[in-house]
C-alpha cells in the first residue's frame, strides 16, 4: 500500500511540473520503448565492437588507456540499469504510462550519451618499446602515407625484426597472421573479423572472396598487414583488392641486418651497461655479438643468456660454442639458430623439457600460462616437488627464465606466452625423433604410418579436423607415448595396447562413446573429457580401474559416484552431479583436493565451470534438514535459482572453512544469508546477493547473539534487486577490508549502516565514525526508499575512495562521507595527490540539494571538477 501511495504522489508531482510532458509520455509511450530498445541494442553492439578491437590490439602487445576502461565500466552500469527498466516495463509496476515513459526516456538518453562518449572515438593503445632500424621504419611509413604506393612487401630472414617494425608505427590497420600452413578460409575469416564482419562457413571460397572484397572496398583508405607469410598466393583468391596503377604500385622493402654499433647497443640494453667497465670483457662481448650477424632476435637471445656473466673465461667458452653451433647446422638460418641453440644448451634439463613441450602447440599459438604449467605437471616435467602449489611456483619461475632468455615471448597485458617461429623450429629439430607434431596442419586423416616411429614419446594433432583414427593402428607399439592431443576425433581404436599412456586429452572432441580398452590404461594420470557434447557417460567399472588417475575433468553427468571412491590419488577434479546424493558420495570420504570444480544440477544445458575450487548448485531443491556434504577446501560457493533454501546454513558449511566467495542468485525463498552462530565466513572476500526477492537480512541474529566479526575479510559486496531488505550492515560489523560496495534496485532499502543499540543510546552530540579505510568504489543506484547511509551524527571514514556513484536516491538528503585524503592548494583546488577520481550523480537537482559536509572546506565545490551527470 505504501508503494502504491508513493507512486501516486510521484505522478502528482510530475504532472504539476509540466502537463505537456505528461501527455507526451502518455501518448507516445510505444515510441519511447522502441527508442529505448534501439539505444540498448546500439550500446551492446558498440561494446562488442570495442571489446573485439581491444582483443585484436592485444595481438600487438598493447594496453587500453584508463578512459577506455572507464567507458566499459559505464556500459556495465547503463546496461544494468536498462535491465531494471525492462523489468519495470514487463511487470507494469507503475500505475501510469507517463511515469514509466519518463523513466524509459531517461535510460535511453543515458545510454546514448555513453554511445557518443568522446573517449570512444579512438581506442588508443600505447605501443611497447621496440628496437628496430629507424631508417627502415620511417621509409615504410612514408611510402604508406603517400599516394604513390599501394602495396609494400617487407622481407628479410627470420628474426630480423619485420613484425616488430610494423607493430611500432600503425594504429588503425588490419593485421592478420598467415603462418607457414596457409589456410585461405582462415585468412578470409581473420580479415573479416578485423573488419568486424562475418563470413558464412557454408559458402565456398570464391563466394567468400567476393564478399570480402566488397567489405574492403567499403573501408576506403586502410592499411592491411599480412604477417608471417611463407609462400606466394593470389590476392584475388582471398578477396584482397589488388593495388593498380591508379591507386599505387608494388614495392618491396628489405629489412637489413643491424650494423655492429646498432647490434651492440641493443645487446647492452638487454644485458646491462654495468658489464662494460672491464675492457677485456667489452672486447669479448663484441666478438660474441659479431657472431649474431646483426640479427635482432639472435642478439637479444644472447643477451638474455649471458646477462650478469662477468668471468672472461665464460665469454671465451661462449664464443667458441657459438661458432661451433653455426658451423654444424646448415639446414636452418644459421646465425639465429646458433644463438638459440647456445641459449638452450645453457638451460637446466627441466627448463629444456618445458620449453620443448611448448612446441606441441600450433605455430603462432597464444598459450595461457596457467594452462601450460598445468600440462607440465600432468606430464611429470616438474614432478617430485611435494605439493602442487610448490610445482605451480616452480612452473612460473621456469616461464620467467625462458622469457628472460628470449626463448618465449610475453604477451603484454595477458597471462600468456608465445613461441617465435624460429624457436619452435629449433625445438622441433631437437625433438624430431621423439615428437610427432602436426598441430594446426589442417589434417583430415592421421599422419602416414611411416611417421609413427617406435621412439615416439609425444604426439600432437591438436587443431585439426581428424575424425577417426583407423583400427589398423591398434597393433602399433608405443611404449613411451605419454601424450595424445587429438581435439576433433569422433572415434578412437582400442587403447588397450597403450598401457604406457599417462595422459589422454579428448577435450572438445566429437567422440560419441568411450574408446574400448580405456580401463586398461593403468598408468593414466590425466583424463580430459570436457566439452565432449556427444558423450553421454562412461561405462560402469571403468573408473575404478584407473587407480593412478590424478586429474579427472568431464562435462557430462555422473550417474553414480561410487567408483570415484577408488581414485585415491586424485588431486584435480571437475565434474557434474545430477543430485546432492552424488556429491555426498564423492565428498564423504575424500581427502582435500588441490583443485576442484563441481556442479550439482538437474538442468542439462549449463555453462561449464573453470577450476577455482568452486561448488555450484543450480536449479535444485534443498529442504531444511537435507544432509549436504561439501568437499574440504572449497573457496567458492554458488546457489543459483535453488528452491527451498532459506539460508546457506541449510546446506551445512562445517568443512567450508576457507570460503572466499559466495554467490546467491535467484533463490526465491532465501530470507537471510547466514545465522549469527555461523563461523565459516571469517575469510569471505566476495559476497554477491542478486534477485533474492525474499531476502530480509544478511545475518539473522538471535536473542543475545552478536554478528561482530562475521565479515572482517570482506572486500566486495554486491546487492541487486533484493526488494524486501531494509537494512544492509550492522554498525558493529568490522568492514576494514571492504573495497567495493555496489547496491542497486532494492526498492525497500532504507539504511546502509544500522547503529547498534549501544551507540543508539549514546549522546546525540557524539559523532560516530564508521571506518572503511580500503573502500575504493561506492555505488548506490535506484534506491527509492533510501533515507540515510548512516545516522545523522555518523560519518563513513573513507581514506581510499576513488569512485562514487549515487543515482535515483530521491529520499537521501545527506552524504556522510569523510574523505581525509582530500587536500586543496592555495587556490582551493584539489591536490594532485587526491585519490578520488570521479563522482557520478543523477539527477542534477538532487545533487544541488543534498548535504555534504567537510570540517575544512566546502566539499561540493571542491569536487565539482570530478562530478559527472550519470
Amino acid at each position: 500500500m505504501a508503494e502504491l501511495i508513493g507512486h501516486i504522489l510521484d505522478v502528482i508531482k510530475f504532472i504539476s511540473r509540466n502537463a505537456s510532458k505528461y501527455l507526451k509520455f502518455q501518448r507516445k509511450f510505444t515510441e519511447y520503448v522502441d527508442d529505448f530498445n534501439q539505444a540498448q541494442a546500439d550500446l551492446r553492439a558498440k561494446e562488442a565492437d570495442f571489446q573485439q578491437q581491444l582483443e585484436d590490439e592485444h595481438h600487438f602487445g598493447k594496453m587500453p588507456k584508463q578512459e577506455v576502461k572507464r567507458w566499459f565500466e559505464k556500459v556495465e552500469q547503463k546496461l544494468g540499469h536498462a535491465q531494471h527498466v525492462e523489468d519495470k516495463i514487463s511487470k507494469g509496476k507503475y500505475l501510469f504510462r507517463s511515469c514509466l515513459g519518463k523513466l524509459v526516456d531517461e535510460a535511453t538518453q543515458a545510454m546514448k550519451e555513453v554511445v557518443n562518449d568522446p573517449s570512444t572515438i579512438e581506442v588508443n593503445l600505447p605501443t611497447p618499446e621496440v628496437v628496430v632500424a629507424t631508417n627502415v621504419r620511417e621509409e615504410i611509413y612514408q611510402y604508406l602515407m603517400g599516394d604513390a604506393v599501394g602495396l609494400v612487401g617487407v622481407w628479410g630472414m627470420g628474426g630480423i625484426g619485420k613484425t616488430t617494425i610494423m607493430k611500432d608505427k600503425f594504429r588503425k590497420l588490419i593485421w592478420v597472421t598467415v603462418s607457414q600452413v596457409f589456410d585461405i578460409r582462415k585468412l578470409q575469416k581473420d580479415i573479416a573479423s578485423q573488419l568486424e564482419r562475418n563470413l558464412s562457413d557454408d559458402e565456398n571460397i570464391i563466394v567468400r572472396a567476393g564478399k570480402l572484397s566488397e567489405m574492403l572496398r567499403g573501408e576506403m583508405r586502410y592499411v592491411l598487414i599480412l604477417d608471417d607469410v611463407w609462400r606466394s598466393f593470389f590476392f584475388e583468391d582471398v578477396g584482397i583488392l589488388e593495388p593498380i596503377t591508379t591507386n599505387g604500385c608494388k614495392l618491396k622493402v628489405k629489412v637489413p641486418c643491424f650494423s655492429m654499433e646498432e647490434a651492440m647497443n641493443l645487446f647492452l640494453s638487454k644485458a646491462g651497461q654495468d658489464m662494460l667497465p672491464n675492457p677485456t670483457l667489452e672486447s669479448l662481448m663484441e666478438l660474441a655479438v659479431r657472431e649474431c650477424g646483426g640479427l635482432p632476435l639472435a642478439v637479444v637471445t644472447l643477451a638474455g643468456c649471458m646477462r650478469g656473466k662477468s668471468d672472461p673465461c665464460m665469454w671465451e667458452d661462449a664464443i667458441e660454442e657459438l661458432r661451433g653451433n653455426i658451423r654444424n647446422i646448415n639446414d636452418m638460418e644459421d646465425k639465429v639458430y646458433g644463438c638459440l641453440k647456445f641459449s638452450y644448451d645453457r638451460l637446466q634439463r627441466i627448463d629444456q623439457d618445458c620449453l620443448l613441450y611448448c612446441a606441441l602447440y600450433p605455430e603462432d599459438d597464444v598459450i595461457d600460462k596457467d594452462e601450460i604449467i598445468e600440462k607440465w605437471m600432468e606430464e611429470g616435467l616438474i614432478d617430485g616437488m611435494g605439493s602442487r602449489k610448490a610445482m605451480e611456483g616452480s612452473g612460473h619461475s621456469i616461464l620467467q627464465k625462458l622469457e628472460e632468455n628470449c626463448l618465449l615471448e610475453r604477451v603484454q597485458d595477458r597471462s600468456c606466452i608465445k613461441m617465435h617461429d624460429l624457436v619452435r623450429d629449433m625445438a622441433l629439430h631437437i625433438t624430431r625423433k621423439r615428437f610427432l607434431v602436426k598441430a594446426g596442419m589442417q589434417l583430415e586423416e592421421v599422419p602416414n604410418m611411416e611417421e609413427w616411429g617406435e621412439d615416439l614419446e609425444k604426439v600432437s594433432l591438436m587443431c585439426n579436423s581428424i575424425s577417426t583414427i583407423p583400427q589398423t593402428m591398434k597393433c602399433l607399439k608405443f611404449p613411451k607415448l605419454t601424450a595424445l592431443g587429438c581435439w576433433n576425433l569422433r572415434s578412437l581404436p582400442c587403447l588397450s595396447k597403450l598401457q604406457a599412456l599417462k595422459k589422454l586429452d579428448l577435450g572438445g572432441s566429437g567422440i560419441e562413446k568411450i574408446p574400448q580398452g580405456l580401463e586398461m590404461l593403468v598408468n593414466l594420470r590425466y583424463l580430459n573429457l570436457k566439452r565432449t557434447i556427444r558423450l553421454t557417460g562412461i561405462p560402469t567399472g571403468t573408473l575404478s580401474k584407473l587407480c593412478r588417475l590424478q586429474c579427472w575433468a568431464v562435462h557430462f553427468k555422473l550417474e553414480s559416484a561410487e567408483e570415484l571412491r577408488e581414485l585415491n590419488k586424485l588431486e584435480v577434479f571437475e565434474d557434474w552431479f545430477h543430485n546432492v546424493c552424488g556429491l555426498n558420495t564423492f565428498a564423504s570420504k575424500r581427502k582435500t583436493l588441490y583443485k576442484l570444480s563441481i556442479l550439482v544440477s538437474e538442468i542439462t544445458s549449463v555453462r561449464p565451470l573453470v577450476f577455482s575450487n568452486v561448488v555450484r548448485f543450480k536449479g535444485i531443491k534443498i529442504d531444511v534438514g537435507d544432509e549436504i556434504i561439501l568437499p574440504y577446501g572449497i573457496k567458492e560457493l554458488s546457489l543459483l535459482e535453488c528452491r527451498g533454501v532459506r539460508s546457506i546454513n541449510d546446506i551445512g558449511l562445517r568443512d567450508a572453512t576457507d570460503l572466499r566467495k559466495c554467490e546467491l542468485r535467484g533463490c526465491s525463498e532465501l530470507e537471510s544469508v547466514i545465522s549469527s552462530h555461523c563461523d565459516q565466513l571469517q575469510k569471505l572476500e566476495s559476497l554477491d546477493l542478486i534477485e533474492l526477492e525474499n531476502l530480509k537480512v544478511i545475518v539473522e541474529v538471535g536473542a543475545g547473539e552478536s554478528s561482530v566479526g562475521r565479515f572482517s575479510s570482506l572486500k566486495e559486496i554486491t546487492l541487486w534487486n533484493c526488494d524486501k531488505i531494509k537494512k544492509l550492515f550492522s554498525a558493529d560489523w568490522v568492514l576494514s577490508n571492504l573495497e567495493v560496495m555496489d547496491v542497486r534496485y532494492c526498492s525497500e532499502l532504507e539504511e546502509i549502516i544500522t547503529e547498534s543499540e549501544k551507540k543508539r543510546l549514546g549522546s546525540s552530540n557524539d559523532t560516530f565514525k564508521f571506518p572503511f579505510p580500503k573502500l575504493r568504489r561506492l555505488e548506490l543506484g535506484k534506491l527509492v526508499q533510501l533515507q540515510r547511509i548512516c545516522s545523522e551524527n555518523g560519518v563513513m571514514g573513507c581514506d581510499s575512495l576513488q569512485s562514487i556513484t549515487i543515482s535515483y536516491c530521491p529520499k537521501l538528503k545527506r552524504i556522510p562521507l569523510y574523505l581525509p585524503q582530500l587536500e586543496i592548494d592555495d587556490e582551493g583546488k584539489l591536490s594532485p595527490s587526491n585519490s578520488l577520481q570521479r563522482i557520478q550523480v543523477y539527477p542534477i537537482d538532487w545533487w544541488e540539494a543534498v548535504e555534504w559536509e567537510h570540517p575544512n572546506f566546502n566539499i561540493k565545490n571542491v569536487v565539482r571538477p570530478l562530478k559527472e551527470i550519470w
